[in-house]
């Protein structure tokens, strides 16, 4: 390597750092968002035996098995504690990594040195991933580090036959493996390299050998992936199926690839289609199986979303850098063909570097504004109370925010000291009175957090007391009142504890009434009640505000449908002023 080309490999990486750096120094700015919470409260409360077995032990997980990812946070709770700053400079750090990952690769390849620069600095800024970049609980970044890793030692394994490079594929095989699950598509993309890239003659059983470490692994980690799925809270809720929105969605995802700067519907359709006829154009002339490799590589990279019932462009993290290496190699083979416009062609590349950067910039604004808003159930609250006693509890009836990510936020401002629960928070009982203070937490009309105290002990009682059975597979199996004396400013806050007997298809109709002394209906509230599955507990939250009605002494009136010969009564029930 000559000294002037090592000079100008030296700028040019030092040039790619600065791109990075001020590229996304508006994610230092940023707070956590989404998950983020739910891992640094996790982080924060256990021990070290018990966060080992929460993302270790394959019994224990409710969404994913990603062990790394949540060692990851871990360290970073150790390192940074409940300080955003330190979390978003490691994804900006990891993130540049990959960019040098990418830079390698390229280079390794294809041994045009511009071109890999090119294809890094492109990636390096894409609006289109910087939400990955953003999200300290988004594991696309990290799982990108080990994939490409992995691609790197393969390929230099393959070129050397040094047996440690073959060791370390392997290791970071297992790295992305247990980060998230894509790396499942890792072995495939070796494949391809083997075929495409290197293209080495090799006997059926050279290649059966060759493999068999990655097979061996598949063999043991999708059946636990198929045991963690089938009881995930997540692909239960959300849903991960084979249906029609997959070809949408692939469709889209490939659009997105084709211009990685965003086009609206149809013009990313449009455009596609010209892309599809180009490259189809391109191998059928120039039969280039390294394009072939990054376009199977690409969709590998993003084709296990697709069952999801959403389009998130996030996912894209680790397919978009085939978009950035063709994109570069067109810009560099400009430059060779028509060295006169050399000029002009790095004009164009910093038009885009820096249209990246302020695009990434408008995308943290975003970001921030929708983490904001996130916050609000939990800013309303914390501005009303500067601390809380210890062991108080927090009950939210229908909370905006995912009640996990709510729980985070109340970690982070009072510590262990309070605990945060919903009626959304899976089928488990709110039990109001086990905690020395307790508040419920719900929203009115406006969608402004109202809060009222819970009352230690009530006198109302439920006839009959339960549990009560019907005329249908359904049983009310308990109650909870947060208050028999309520103001008009506060609400009647009602929790029933339903469980089905068998399946049921339809809805019932709940409907509470409150009911003066002389039968008067003076507020009401109705309801269907969420679709009961065999066995499961449904937490039924119900908020009957009081603001019209005069003091004085009720009852509440619950009826299911006609199944009822007679109301279930809730009495004595107080308004006050």
């Amino acid at each position: 390597m000559t000294s002037p080309f090592r000079r100008f490999l030296s700028i040019g990486l030092i040039v790619l750092a600065a791109v990075v750096l001020l590229t996304y120094q508006p994610a230092l700015r940023l707070n956590f968002y989404g998950d983020d919470y739910s891992f640094v409260e996790l982080a924060g409360r256990s021990s070290l035996v018990q966060y080992l077995a929460f993302y270790f032990d394959p019994r224990l997980q409710t969404g994913w098995y990603r062990p790394i990812q949540g060692m990851v946070f871990g360290i970073e709770w150790i390192l940074f504690g409940g300080n955003p700053l330190g979390y978003h400079a490691v994804n900006v750090l990891v993130h540049l990594v990959n960019c040098l990952l990418l830079f390698a690769l390229v280079a390794r390849v294809t041994c045009r040195w511009r071109a890999a620069l090119l294809s890094a600095l492109i990636y390096a800024g894409l609006p289109l991933i910087s939400v990955a970049v953003f999200w300290p609980g988004d594991a696309d970044f990290l799982l990108t580090c080990f994939y490409l890793s992995a691609l790197l030692c393969w390929i230099v394994y393959l070129q050397q036959r040094a047996r440690r490079f073959f060791v370390a594929t392997f290791i970071f095989f297992l790295l992305a493996l247990l980060t998230k699950e894509f790396g499942v598509t890792l072995p495939l993309v070796l494949l391809l390299a083997d075929r495409l890239l290197l293209r080495e003659r090799a006997t059926f059983f050279a290649l059966v050998r060759r493999y068999v470490p990655f097979i061996a692994i598949y063999a043991i980690y999708l059946p636990l992936e198929f045991y963690i799925q089938s009881r995930s809270v997540l692909t239960n809720m959300y849903g991960y199926r084979i249906a029609e929105h997959i070809i949408l969605n692939f469709l889209r995802y490939l659009a997105a690839l084709a211009f990685p700067w965003g086009l609206p519907e149809p013009f990313d359709f449009i455009w596609l289609a010209f892309v599809i006829l180009g490259l189809g154009y391109f191998l059928l002339a120039r039969r280039d199986t390294r394009v072939i490799f990054l376009v199977l590589t690409a969709i590998l990279a993003f084709l296990p979303v697709t069952p999801f019932p959403w389009f998130f462009t996030r996912y894209l993290y680790l397919a978009v850098m085939a978009s950035a290496i063709l994109v570069a190699f067109l810009f560099d083979q400009a430059a060779r063909r028509a060295p006169r416009f050399a000029l002009g062609v790095s004009l164009v590349l910093a038009l885009i570097v820096g249209s990246n950067a302020f695009g990434v910039a408008n995308a943290a604004v975003e970001f921030a504004e929708l983490g904001r808003q996130t916050r609000v159930p939990f800013r309303d609250i914390a501005q009303r109370h500067a601390t809380f006693p210890t062991d108080t509890y927090l009950y939210f009836i229908n909370p905006p925010t995912i009640t996990s990510q709510l729980s985070g936020m109340f970690f982070l401002r009072y510590g262990g000291g309070v605990r945060v629960a919903s009626n959304e928070s899976g089928n488990q009982r709110a039990n109001l009175r086990d905690h020395a203070h307790a508040y419920v937490v719900w929203f009115d009309e406006e969608r402004r957090t109202r809060e009222m105290p819970v009352e230690k002990s009530i006198a109302a009682e439920m006839r009959p007391a339960p549990p009560l059975d019907f005329d249908a597979p359904i049983r009310l199996e308990g109650y909870e009142l947060a208050r028999a004396n309520v103001t008009r400013e506060q609400a009647i806050v009602l929790i029933l504890y339903w469980r089905a007997q068998s399946r049921i298809e339809e809805e019932y109709s709940i409907t509470t009434t409150l009911v003066d002394a002389r039968g008067n209906h003076v507020a009401q509230s109705r309801h269907l009640l969420r679709a009961l599955t065999p066995d499961s507990l449904i937490v039924d939250a119900i908020v009957l505000p009081v603001a019209n009605v005069t003091p004085g002494e009720y009852r509440l009136e619950i009826e299911v449908n006609a199944l009822t010969r007679v109301p279930i009564l809730l009495a004595p029930i107080k308004v006050i002023e």
